[in-house]
């Protein structure tokens, strides 16, 4: 009984929500069977859900003393339940969909023949819609829903009062709702593109963007935003499409809801990082500016967490751009930003990070020799800022012995894909021979190797070993 439908939906409500059904199960209404309501009140009285108090004879016991288990009995039961449960959820979705039960009113006074009801619930409902400043997926369904009301009240009528009925209304809402729909998700399904390598075929995208490129929907600020954000992913190289998209960022950050907008942000951080990543440093600047200022005005945040990921890039960034005084000043609030579950390692690893950075190596060394990371990734983030201080403070004991033992722990790491063993095993390799190159001839050879060579993350800095300047 345990892995039921009923005790799995059972265990899903919240405390306000379980003190509702306890009404909701006494109203003969919403049940009309006598055992559904025991059931539910042994399920009210247990202090964990389990599978011993869930065990189907201790069950079937409480609500028949003294009867033989009949296991069709209680399935017949725990069937009703589950009805009542579902069709409870249903109500609970429903009062929690404000604009819908509005929306469905008036459609009840439109079918009861209430027209002058109908017709004031319209105009309130437009006049609160007009209000709104979310002009999203869903505020054009609700447009498109009142239009489509209006129309059905005109046509309700023997003597229709205009010639047009309303259907054009009805016709431009429908688009905006589809068009601001696909290109929504044509965003999206590009960043699942690169990230899971997987192909998507996107209905009509073609034909959307032949309309908005013609000047169709260029007062529906929602889809020039999408469609800026499209045309970045699709045509990266073009540098006005993120000027545009960066624009609707900066100035209509209220025009979607939190989550909507948050993720066309992190699309534009995403596309700055992929062009910094080509060498283009201009967007370095970007992106530390939008991680920036998602932190500072709580876009980046979502269930008031800050992701760890965004929070080690943008201090990464920073110390990059030799940002320092911010960075100093970001790191600390990771103490709040992060989830607990993070907090200690990824503040500790960013602090040893900037104390690199800032050539304060003895600080950096205390911390990173004092921390186990869970993090695989972390742990060999900490090795390689040890083995550069090892290599730029020249403790070439340390360093040879430190490079054997690194060596060793990358090639254990089974979970470790091969590019990124090899890509931290030609950083050791290439670091133990930037240490030995002494001659001009030796650095030469060696700057060409280390050109050359791919994966090779820390090219940047072993270059720089050798007096090359990027």
């Amino acid at each position: 009984m345990y892995k039921s439908k009923l005790i799995r939906l059972y265990q899903t409500l919240d405390d306000g929500e379980i003190r509702q059904l306890k009404k909701w199960i006494k109203s003969p209404i919403h049940n009309k069977h006598k055992d559904v309501q025991l059931l539910f009140e042994y399920l009210f009285s247990r202090k964990g859900i389990t599978p011993i108090t869930t065990d189907r004879e201790r069950v079937f016991q409480h609500l028949y003393p003294n009867k033989k288990m009949n296991m069709a009995r209680l399935r017949h039961v725990m069937s009703f339940a589950t009805d009542v449960l579902e069709n409870f959820i249903r109500y609970i979705e429903y009062v929690s969909d404000e604009k819908n039960g509005e929306i469905l009113l008036l459609r009840s006074f439109r079918k009861r023949d209430l027209r002058k009801d109908a017709e004031k619930q319209e105009q309130a409902l437009l006049n609160n819609l007009a209000e709104e400043t979310i002009r999203n997926e869903e505020y054009y369904w609700t447009k498109y829903q009142l239009e489509l009301e209006l129309f059905r009240l005109e046509t309700d009528t023997d003597q229709p009062t205009s010639t047009s009925l309303h259907l054009q209304e009805v016709m431009n809402s429908s688009s905006v709702v589809f068009v601001l729909s696909t290109l929504r998700y044509a965003c999206i399904s590009i960043t699942h593109q690169n990230l899971f390598k997987t192909k998507y075929d996107i209905p009509f995208i073609e034909a959307i963007l032949v309309a908005i490129e013609a000047g169709n929907y260029a007062s529906i600020h929602s889809i020039q935003f999408y469609h800026a954000c499209y045309m970045a992913l699709t045509k990266p190289e073009d540098d006005d499409n993120y000027t545009r998209l960066k624009s609707y960022i900066t100035e209509y950050p209220n025009l979607l809801p939190k989550d909507e907008f948050r993720e066309l942000y992190e699309m534009a951080i995403n596309y700055c990082i992929k062009r910094l990543n080509k060498g283009e440093r201009y967007y370095i600047e970007e992106a530390f500016e939008l991680y920036m200022n998602g932190i500072e005005t709580g876009v980046l945040l979502e269930n008031d967490y800050l992701s760890h990921i965004a929070y080690k890039n943008t201090v990464t960034i920073g110390l990059h751009l030799e940002k320092f005084d911010a960075v100093k000043d970001l790191i600390p609030k990771g103490e709040y930003l992060l989830h607990p579950e993070h907090r200690e390692s990824y503040v500790h690893y960013n602090t040893a990070n900037y104390y690199f950075a800032t050539k304060n190596y003895d600080k950096a060394i205390q911390l990173l020799i004092s921390m186990e990371y869970d993090d695989l990734f972390m742990t060999i983030g900490a090795k390689l800022l040890l083995l550069k201080i090892y290599a730029v403070e020249e403790s070439f004991d340390l360093l040879e012995s430190f490079l054997h033992s690194f060596a060793q722990f990358v090639r254990r790491k089974s979970e470790l894909s091969s590019t990124h063993k090899q890509s931290f095993l030609n950083t050791i390799r290439f670091t133990q021979k930037v240490v030995y190159a002494y001659t001009k001839e030796q650095k030469a050879a060696l700057k060409e190797e280390i050109t050359a060579t791919n994966p090779l993350p820390e090219k940047r800095w072993l270059l720089e070993q050798l007096g090359e300047k990027m």
